[in-house]
């Protein structure tokens, strides 16, 4: 069974909605590391069906710099990520 026959459309949708929310939202030079943090949860929630993008998730939980801020860039460049997971 490859990816692609696993894949539910309705959820990547969802994923899809979901990472432009959170572009949308990003305001500045740094985001709150728990706006993150929360983003990702949700990200996590919505792909529970999807292991690979679940194990992309807890990946960027776990190596999440700093304690209070996340630069805007890499916040969305890990939104980018799952953006382009989603749709390939």
């Amino acid at each position: 069974m490859t990816l692609e026959t696993v894949r539910d459309p309705a959820t990547l949708i969802e994923i899809t909605e979901l990472v432009d929310r959170l572009l949308d939202a990003i305001d500045g030079e740094l985001t709150s590391r728990s706006r993150v943090v929360d983003g990702l949860l949700d990200l996590r929630l919505v792909a529970a069906d999807m292991p690979e993008m679940v194990a992309q998730v807890d990946d960027c939980l776990t190596s999440l710099p700093g304690n209070t801020a996340i630069t805007n860039r890499l916040w969305m460049e890990m939104l980018g990520e799952f953006r382009n997971a989603a749709t390939n």
